[in-house]
């Protein structure tokens, strides 16, 4: 099963519910959930490495910053069971 079956399954199942907690910024909090364990898992393959994962990403490195403060990933350690690419 692909990525975009399984978050089309996941937004048809749990979209009333957004709609109703989420009113005027779903896109918003639909990206940051996303953007969220992205990040997360990307910073974690390039070992830390904010360059090597704003490389992987395609994003420029004060970007990625920026948005690991956003989503309140700033402070945390990457996990160590992931493999490095």
């Amino acid at each position: 099963m692909d990525l975009e079956h399984v978050l089309a399954e996941t937004l048809h199942a749990t979209l009333p519910s957004l709609i109703a907690t989420e009113r005027g910024r779903l896109h918003r909090a639909l990206v940051a959930q996303l953007e969220r364990p992205l990040f997360a898992a990307v910073l974690a393959a390039a070992g830390g490495n904010q360059l090597e994962a704003a490389r992987i990403l395609g994003i420029n490195r004060n970007t990625l910053r920026k948005r690991l403060r956003l989503l309140g990933l700033h402070e945390r350690r990457a996990p160590v069971s992931l493999p490095k690419l």
